[in-house]
């Protein structure tokens, strides 16, 4: 059984379940078009820098063409396919193709691929809304009528997404660090590692650690951005508290990251319906916003002891909810034989 993870490696969770999946005794390959800024792990990159993405289209059917002999499961993500049919009024994939040789199709959407244009962490221009409204709604409708399961990673998109199920991140490894230990006490360092610093509240995280300045508290931030998944993990691992986000209500890879770590973590996490948080009370997460985050950083700062017990208890979260190889299961249960 040969599956091929394509064409975006989004946030590391295409690799991830591919490595969890080659773990589980099948054949997992992850090909990408797209270029990746954070540079995760892949087998094969075809992105062209500087290329024209239509003018990618021989390519990628040449690729196709290789690609229907080898696989047998083809897992799309960020709401693409190898043919998405750039500018065209109509939707134009594989897709049909794919069922009518019988081979399984999964699709993953990570974000901002589901979202209508009002709802996206960045929206986009006005000149490129319509366009890219039409694609991403075509996108969409034909992801759940021709993909045998569909996923999302973050809770609020299952509004545009009806009958897909929500599916924890898978990627990283919990098992690959060891969790370092809490200070108890000292200048404490406060890291905040943003993708996007609109999105994620930069703004609001570099004025609440003026705010707790002011106030005397001894607290140093460390504002990881440029730098490699390496190089970020080891300063994560030095840190003593982790901001995730403060808008989008939901926590992202990097909360998964620090939690392996033994880091509290503080993020916004949406709340208003049962399903905008799909752990519940068992998520280990401080919950803040803009207004609050001051007073909560400096509470926990002071807390020893809450420190951890949040740590202990985030590690033992992402190793029951966030493990890749129970993830790759999940996904791809009564679609393809299983190992024992």
């Amino acid at each position: 059984m040969r599956i091929l993870h394509t064409p975006w490696n989004v946030g590391g969770h295409p690799i991830g379940l591919s490595h969890a999946e080659r773990e589980l005794g099948l054949e997992s390959e992850v090909v990408t078009f797209e270029h990746d800024p954070f540079a995760f792990e892949v087998d094969w990159s075809l992105y062209r820098p500087g290329v024209a993405p239509w003018r990618t289209t021989p390519d990628r059917l040449r690729f196709l063409a290789h690609a229907v002999q080898r696989y047998d499961v083809f897992h799309f993500n960020f709401g693409s396919t190898l043919l998405p049919g750039w500018g065209l009024p109509v939707a134009l994939d594989e897709l049909p193709l794919l069922r009518r040789m019988g081979k399984v199709v999964i699709a993953t959407f990570q974000g901002d691929d589901a979202r209508p244009a009002d709802y996206q962490s960045a929206p986009p221009g006005a000149a490129e809304r319509a366009g890219l409204e039409r694609r991403r709604s075509n996108a969409r409708r034909r992801m759940l009528r021709y993909a045998d399961r569909v996923f999302y990673l973050n809770p609020d998109m299952r509004q545009w997404l009806p009958g897909a199920t929500f599916c924890a991140y898978a990627s990283f490894d919990p098992r690959s660090v060891t969790p370092t230990p809490i200070r108890p006490a000292g200048e404490l360092t406060v890291l905040h590692a943003p993708s996007n610093r609109a999105s994620k509240g930069t703004a609001e995280v570099l004025a609440a650690i003026d705010q707790l300045r002011g106030r005397g508290v001894s607290v140093r931030l460390d504002l990881v951005e440029g730098v490699t998944r390496a190089e970020s993990l080891d300063r994560l691992a030095r840190a003593d508290i982790a901001i995730d986000q403060l808008k989008v209500g939901w926590y992202g890879g990097f909360a998964v990251e620090a939690m392996s770590l033994g880091k509290p973590v503080f993020c916004h996490i949406k709340g208003d319906a049962p399903a905008d948080n799909p752990f519940g009370d068992e998520l280990p997460i401080v919950r803040t916003g803009p207004d609050t985050l001051a007073d909560d950083l400096e509470a926990l700062l002071s807390d020893a002891d809450r420190r951890a017990r949040i740590a202990t208890a985030g590690r033992a979260f992402v190793e029951r909810r966030h493990d890749p190889r129970t993830i790759a299961r999940t996904v791809l249960a009564g679609l393809v034989a299983l190992p024992a």
